[in-house]
């Protein structure tokens, strides 16, 4: 007798979107009463298809390009003006934050959605929910430089400012803000109990050979940078603001074609003065006191960017 083999392929079976998780989405939804295992799989996928479709008509254009950066780019108001500070830590940003928002009393907001250890990234999201203001002055963020920061920058016409300062300096300033506030910070990984635990040698040699590195990254990102070679951003010395920042919003307003009023920018220096902004000292050249060993690691990392200029940063060719 021959044995048959039957040869139906079984129907495909789709997960259900059932349980407790299920019963939460309609509770919130008010359809307590509706039985979460009629709603599977095969129906989610067929109500989400109908209503991308049905939107889609309503639209003009896909649904999903409501989510692409061209389409969000799109939305921008044209005639925004939006300054953009961009800096390595412990450059006196903070300070020139305060200077600029006094003085220009723009709408002042942070690009990045987040901070803690998380690299300081701007988010076309956050600059497409400020819709509704005309001036914007985006806060310091330690940010590197990258094709996808030149583009947001480009089209959503931002001024951007790279502020600097001698490396040898804001190592020093980098340590007494780890000891005065936080170690938490994405240029290299330290947690507090782990702080307390170093001695002051041991806390140098950290920022000297794990900190440092992400300034060269970052300086050397910037200052090749077609922004910074076509003087489309403006560099700010940490060291011309601080031996006369009137000057130097006065020279930052002019880059940018913004009003220029010594007066009112005195005002707005003098009261920033008065603000806590986290400026240490305010003092150049404090890093004198780094010890011959750890000038030979910075120079040696320097070597490696013998093509770029970092006179600004204390490394004159």
């Amino acid at each position: 007798m021959k044995r048959t083999i039957d040869m139906k392929v079984p129907p495909p079976q789709y997960p259900k979107v059932e349980g407790a998780a299920c019963q939460r989405r309609f509770k919130t939804r008010g359809l307590e009463s509706v039985r979460p295992q009629l709603f599977g799989g095969e129906f989610c996928l067929f109500m989400k298809n109908l209503l991308d479709r049905l939107l889609s008509k309503v639209l003009g254009q896909p649904f999903s390009r409501m989510y692409s950066d061209a389409y969000i780019f799109g939305l921008l108001p044209k005639h925004r003006q939006q300054i953009w500070l961009i800096t390595a830590p412990k450059s006196g940003s903070t300070w020139l934050s305060v200077i600029l928002k006094n003085y220009l009393g723009w709408d002042a907001r942070t690009i990045t959605p987040g901070f803690d250890r998380r690299e300081q990234e701007p988010s076309l999201r956050v600059v497409a929910q400020a819709s509704r203001s005309d001036k914007i002055l985006w806060t310091h963020t330690h940010t590197r430089a990258s094709e996808s920061t030149n583009q947001l920058i480009r089209q959503a016409g931002i001024y951007p400012i790279i502020q600097t300062r001698v490396l040898h300096d804001s190592l020093i300033s980098y340590c007494e803000h780890c000891s005065s506030e936080s170690p938490i910070a994405p240029m290299a990984f330290m947690d507090q109990r782990h702080w307390e635990e170093l001695s002051d040698s041991s806390r140098m040699g950290f920022a000297v050979d794990l900190v440092a590195p992400w300034y060269f990254n970052f300086y050397a990102g910037w200052f090749s940078n077609p922004l910074v070679q076509e003087k489309i951003a403006y560099v700010c010395a940490y060291e011309n603001l601080v031996s006369n920042p009137v000057s130097e919003v006065v020279r930052i307003c002019e880059h940018f074609k913004l009003p220029v009023n010594p007066p009112a920018i005195e005002v707005a220096v003098e009261r920033a003065t008065r603000a806590p902004t986290r400026l240490n000292k305010g003092v150049v050249g404090r890093g004198k006191v780094l010890s011959d060993e750890q000038r030979a690691t910075l120079a040696r990392m320097r070597s490696y960017y013998s093509h770029i200029d970092m006179s600004a940063i204390g490394f004159p060719d």
